[in-house]
């Protein structure tokens, strides 16, 4: 694990040393998420490369309902319970 010494501005602005940007594809204007794990800050680039991990987990896998079709029959079902 390689770390790196920063210093936060007077308006709270990190900067992300030009190693990190090249090897993570971070170029101006990318969009980030900062996360607190076990009393740490995580920083996650929302990059096209990520964005399509995230909607590859949510895509079902063939012959299997979508999350919506899954929680639309979850609803139906409370519904009927609701009408007995």
């Amino acid at each position: 694990m390689r770390s790196f010494r920063t210093v936060i501005s007077s308006k709270g602005q990190v900067v992300i040393p030009a190693e990190f940007r090249e090897q993570y594809g971070l170029d101006k204007g990318t969009r980030a998420v900062w996360t607190e794990e076990k009393g740490r800050l995580v920083l996650t680039p929302l990059t096209m490369q990520r964005i399509k991990e995230i909607r590859g987990f949510l895509k079902p896998c063939p012959g299997e309902p979508s999350a919506f079709d899954m929680l639309f029959e979850e609803r139906e079902r409370e519904r009927k319970r609701e009408d007995q």
